[in-house]
């Protein structure tokens, strides 16, 4: 457990380069706003605290003893490195995901009452009918029917729609890939 004084220095030492380490988190506001990022640096810095006095057993002291040495140094900015890189991952990996969702910080968008259902959607599903084949469409009908055949990454489970419609999985792969490529969207 770190001291006021104790977390005042590292804030003091390390302060600006938890702060340009936040701003170089990004992809999703959502996801990882600036706050959000700041907070979980702060908390990477103070586990490296904890993680540096237990390292080999507890041979490195305890923080007034190893505060300005180059060893600490090092592994704390390794660890506010590293949690940048892990959080931008994650980000990264969920893209496909939050791709065009808005973050909630906006009470107007807190107070939008779901009802379950887009009246857009049949609108949007009739227009992309057009640039669609019937393949696609067969395709599109069925996953709206059941969105069990959605993994929970967001893509299309190609293997059990191709079971579905006793395709190959290759076909089914194109088709999928089809219509990915009209949305503009990964599947």
């Amino acid at each position: 457990m770190l001291t006021e004084e104790q977390w005042t220095k590292i804030e003091k030492k390390y302060g600006n380069l938890m702060y340009k380490i936040s701003h170089k988190i990004s992809g999703d506001k959502a996801i990882a706003g600036f706050d959000d990022n700041l907070q979980d640096i702060r908390m990477s810095a103070m586990e490296a605290v904890i993680g540096f006095e237990k390292q080999n057993g507890g041979a490195n002291g305890k923080f007034d003893e190893f505060w300005g040495s180059k060893g600490f140094d090092q592994y704390i900015k390794t660890c506010l490195w590293t949690k940048k890189n892990n959080k931008g991952a994650k980000i990264a990996k969920r893209y496909p995901l939050t791709k065009g969702t808005v973050s909630t910080d906006k009470e107007e968008i807190l107070n939008l009452e779901d009802e379950g259902y887009d009246p857009q959607f049949p609108l949007f599903l009739e227009e992309l009918g057009f640039c669609l084949n019937d393949s696609e469409r067969n395709l599109i009908n069925m996953v709206v029917k059941d969105p069990a055949l959605i993994k929970p990454s967001g893509k299309l489970n190609v293997k059990r729609i191709s079971e579905k419609l006793g395709w190959t999985w290759f076909e089914t792969d194109k088709v999928v890939k089809g219509i990915a490529q009209a949305l503009e969207n990964e599947l």
